[in-house]
C-alpha cells in the first residue's frame, strides 16, 4: 500500500473513532442533557394495553406532523390547515382521552400538557387558513416543543 493510501486509511480511521465522542461532547450523543444519569420523568401508570395504545398514538401524531411539514414544504398551506385540525387539533375526544389518562394516573399536568399541543395545532390550522406560511411554521415549531414538554414530564 503506498503512502497516500496508508495516510488516507489512517485519516478515515480517525475521523470514524474521533467523531462520536467529538459529537457527544458538544451535546449531540444520547448521553447529553437529560439522559444523563436515572431516568427522573413521572411514570404513568397505566394498564400495559393503554400504554400499548397511547405509544401508538404518539407515534399517529409523529406521521401526522409529518405530514404537515409536508404540505407546507409544498406550500399547500389548504393541506396543512386540515391535516393539523383535523388529525390534530383540540376537540372533544382529544379532551376525554387527556383527562382519562389524568384521571387514571392522578396527573393533572398531563391534560394540561395534552392540550397545549393540539391547542397549538389549532393556531397552525388557523394560520394555514389565512395563508400566513411562516406563522403556521412558528407554530409547527412550537408544537413540537409541547411534545416535547410532555415527553420530558412523563414516561411509561
Amino acid at each position: 500500500m503506498n503512502t497516500m493510501k496508508r495516510l488516507t486509511l489512517a485519516a478515515l480511521t480517525a475521523v470514524l473513532l474521533l467523531a462520536p465522542a467529538s459529537y457527544a461532547e458538544q451535546g449531540h450523543g444520547m448521553m447529553s442533557g437529560a439522559a444523563i444519569g436515572p431516568d427522573t420523568r413521572t411514570e404513568l401508570r397505566l394498564p400495559e394495553a393503554m400504554k400499548i395504545m397511547q405509544k401508538a398514538m404518539m407515534r399517529t401524531h409523529l406521521d401526522t406532523l409529518s405530514e404537515i411539514t409536508a404540505a407546507l414544504a409544498a406550500n399547500d398551506l389548504v393541506r396543512a390547515g386540515t391535516i393539523a385540525r383535523e388529525k390534530l387539533g383540540w376537540n372533544f375526544e382529544e379532551e376525554q382521552r387527556c383527562e382519562q389518562v389524568s384521571m387514571m394516573t392522578g396527573e393533572e399536568d398531563f391534560t394540561t400538557l395534552g392540550k397545549a399541543v393540539h391547542a397549538k395545532a389549532d393556531e397552525l390550522a388557523d394560520a394555514a387558513r389565512i395563508g400566513d406560511r411562516d406563522q403556521a411554521l412558528v407554530h409547527l415549531s412550537a408544537l413540537i416543543k409541547n411534545c416535547n414538554a410532555c415527553h420530558q414530564r412523563f414516561r411509561h
